[in-house]
């Protein structure tokens, strides 16, 4: 998950007293802060990790846990300082036991569940800001916030390189204000801008809803760029040409009558076969030889336009003309159909299995010690 709101400062290498009377001081606040954002409404809920130790011991959480989180630790691994620093917490957030070994979120102030409403009053106070550098840290965002109100949450994007694995800052983070009014104050006040770059600031809703719109047209235009694509390439019913002269109608045939059965009965009579339209079970089918105008000559060889075929005498005929041209264009519009349904095929198998990124979510910026929270757009 996010890390918290305050950067603690960094001691100037003095040893004057006042200084470190001063650096202690700012540390205790810096504690308190990343502590109660670690129970806090927005981190606990959704915190995996948090929320089972909070199941072990009635909601309390030893502090040898929290100095595991990687911020907290930076600024102190000593548990005693930790629970010094929280006892003197006014928020009422935090309850320390009377060993001061553990901590947790107090009774008195139980976690807002999160339903639509919830959801939607997070989404008013919370806006989209892009401009940062992208070599940037979560503390110098956080640094740069802290000049406004109150801000109760930083989700820093990020990208997974998937040469490398490794994540890196898009540039652009969600902030949460801690009220609406203060998340209203900030929209209004822009432009700003981080070093010398000016930030695109907008709500949160108005990006996610740019991104969706952006992202229809893109597919809009993908799926358009594919249909063209299709129409060149699948050919059209006239293209397609089968020679004339080639087409044998035969009838009174046997329901054991095989394709394999005429092939090899014609092909006796010399005739180079290029397609048998029959089914198994049925008395008649057609035959399409390859060259043109060979159906009469093969017919010719026939004895009465007859020929034995799984014990049986099977009459032919040969098509001709307006007989031979309707068959003809209806065995066309046949393989421009199977053709095209083919290249869908494959182009829908390929989509499915080509990209193992594909309509995934991309994780947010999320702590050491639990597992990120999905986000649904990008950049």
């Amino acid at each position: 998950m996010t890390e918290a709101k305050e950067v603690v400062a960094e001691t100037n290498g003095q040893e004057k007293k006042n200084d470190e009377i001063e650096e202690e001081t700012e540390l205790e606040s810096g504690i308190i802060r990343q502590v109660e954002y670690y129970f806090g409404d927005l981190n606990l809920p959704r915190d995996k990790f948090l929320r089972e130790q909070v199941l072990l011991d009635d909601g309390w959480v030893p502090i040898e846990i929290l100095i595991r989180f990687n911020r907290l630790a930076k600024m102190t691994r000593d548990p005693e300082v930790i629970a010094k620093a929280l006892n003197k917490s006014t928020s009422g957030l935090l309850e320390v036991s009377d060993d001061n070994t553990k901590v947790r979120r107090s009774p008195e102030v139980p976690v807002p569940e999160m339903n639509e409403d919830r959801r939607k009053e997070l989404s008013n106070r919370t806006i989209y800001a892009k401009g940062f550098a992208k070599d940037g840290t979560l503390d110098d965002v956080l640094k740069y916030f802290k000049q406004f109100d109150e801000v109760e949450n930083i989700i820093m994007r990020k990208y997974q390189d998937r040469s490398t694995k490794k994540k890196h800052f898009k540039g652009s983070v969600f902030a949460t204000f801690k009220t609406k009014e203060q998340a209203e104050k900030f929209i209004e006040n822009k432009p700003y801008k981080y070093m010398d770059t000016e930030l695109l600031v907008l709500w949160q809703d108005d990006y996610i809803l740019q991104k969706q719109e952006e992202y229809a047209n893109k597919r809009e235009q993908k799926d358009k760029k594919n249909k063209e694509k299709e129409i060149k390439e699948v050919p059209e019913k006239e293209e397609f040409k089968l020679p004339a002269g080639t087409v044998l109608h035969f009838s009174e045939g046997t329901e054991q009558m095989k394709r394999e059965d005429v092939k090899e009965a014609l092909a006796a009579l010399g005739a180079d076969v290029a397609y048998i339209d029959f089914k198994v079970g049925d008395k008649e089918g057609w035959v399409r030889l390859t060259k043109e105008n060979t159906a009469k000559g093969v017919a010719e060889k026939m004895t009465d336009g007859k020929v034995k075929i799984a014990d049986a005498e099977v009459v032919f005929k040969v098509l001709e003309e307006e007989e031979e041209k309707e068959y003809l264009e209806k065995t066309i519009e046949e393989m421009s159909k199977r053709r095209k349904n083919m290249k869908n095929f494959k182009n829908s198998k390929g989509r499915k299995g080509g990209n193992k990124y594909h309509g995934k979510k991309r994780k947010q910026d999320h702590e050491d010690h639990s597992p990120p929270k999905k986000v649904k757009t990008d950049s």
